[in-house]
């Protein structure tokens, strides 16, 4: 039996996934270019963190890792019109 991942690496995977998991723009170009945009930068900064962690020392501390990608994810929140809001027929204001 595989042996289980270290509780900090188990909390970047999940900030990893929550990240990357946008929901799908509404049909319209404002709407998905706005989420390409978004998918985009957040790549980026997990591009950035996990290039950090596999070139860098192993002290590295992987739990200011997930939290800082789980910050720059909260200043990036969807603001676009998703394809939910649409099929509910939402548009997507407050």
């Amino acid at each position: 039996m595989a042996a289980a991942l270290p509780a900090p690496v188990r909390s970047l995977l999940a900030a990893i996934a929550e990240t990357l998991d946008v929901p799908a723009p509404a049909p319209g170009r404002d709407a998905e270019v706005a989420y390409r945009l978004l998918v985009e930068d957040r790549a980026r900064v997990v591009r950035v963190i996990l290039h950090g962690i596999l070139t860098g020392d192993e002290t590295r501390d992987i739990d200011w890792d997930a939290r800082y990608l789980r910050e720059r994810a909260a200043e990036r929140p969807v603001t676009y019109r998703t394809l939910d809001q649409a099929l509910d027929g939402n548009d997507g204001q407050s």
